[in-house]
């Protein structure tokens, strides 16, 4: 987290850029610092508490994934997302630079982003980059067009963080999930009164837009995806290609996620360590 003008002054620029490429170009070699945090929704995320959190990262840049940022939105910098697992967010406290990508087919959201990325039809997959591993041909200084990853992290958050110019990365809550289940587990998964209550009432709405924005508006998570079970060992087979392909781009990485199954080449740490301070 930085002083909220990092963000807003970027926010500024974008809006003003004319082309998707322009609004990217806003965000090239702006790293603000050497290291970046990025918070993923895994349950490990859980580790620290939004206040550990908010301590720790207040001198680093901030990249969340989806509802991530609900849990620290004072320390985010950057909020990435997709049409998956898509809600409203209370951005009071603080405005992030917002990056959205969806598909062609994608059910419709209704929050606001800031630059909005395309994604390919999911029909092959082995178009999916953790099967294809054309990791340099998605590099934003190659292709504003995202990859079918799968995931956020790694369509938009390691290139992202590439781009921007960052030396390090620490994740917190990529987990990457649960082999042999079609269940991605995350942080928020509790009982929720009131979600259960506004989806009992939203499936008496037949339009999917309609109900997307009743949803939407109730403040609760909708677009639920299917997960394909093979999609999580794929993906964590894939971490390690990502080690690779970021230390060949002079990048560290880090995870500070006590469950990950992660590929083991992988350092673990803390954020107190990398961050050098007590949590």
């Amino acid at each position: 987290m930085l002083d909220s003008n990092y963000s807003q002054e970027l926010v500024e620029k974008i809006r003003t850029a004319q082309t998707t490429e322009a609004k990217v170009q806003v965000l090239k070699d702006q790293a603000a610092s050497d290291s970046c945090v990025i918070l993923a929704c895994g349950p490990s995320l859980n580790e620290y508490s939004p206040e550990q959190l908010r301590e720790l990262c207040k001198d680093s840049v901030v990249l969340a994934i989806k509802q991530a940022f609900a849990y620290v939105p004072e320390v985010c910098d950057f909020l990435l997302l997709n049409t998956w697992n898509y809600q409203k967010y209370d951005f009071g406290q603080r405005r992030p630079v917002i990056l959205y990508e969806k598909g062609p087919a994608d059910p419709t959201v209704y929050g606001e982003h800031d630059i909005v990325f395309d994604l390919p039809r999911a029909s092959d997959l082995s178009q999916q980059l953790a099967r294809s591993k054309r990791y340099d041909d998605y590099a934003f200084d190659a292709s504003v067009n995202r990859p079918w990853g799968p995931g956020v992290l790694y369509e938009i958050g390691f290139y992202l963080a590439h781009y921007m110019g960052f030396k390090s990365i620490v994740t917190l809550g990529w987990d990457v999930g649960a082999k042999s289940t079609s269940v991605m587990p995350h942080f928020y998964d509790r009982p929720s009164p009131q979600r259960t209550r506004t989806l009992a009432k939203s499936r008496w709405i037949r339009s999917l837009a309609e109900r997307n924005r009743f949803l939407h508006e109730g403040g609760v998570l909708y677009n639920k995806p299917r997960i394909i079970p093979e999609e999580v060992e794929i993906c964590a087979a894939a971490s390690g290609d990502w080690y690779d392909w970021l230390t060949a781009q002079g990048i560290d990485l880090k995870i500070v996620s006590k469950g990950a199954i992660v590929d083991a080449r992988i350092p673990r740490t803390r954020l107190e360590d990398v961050l050098g301070k007590a949590a």
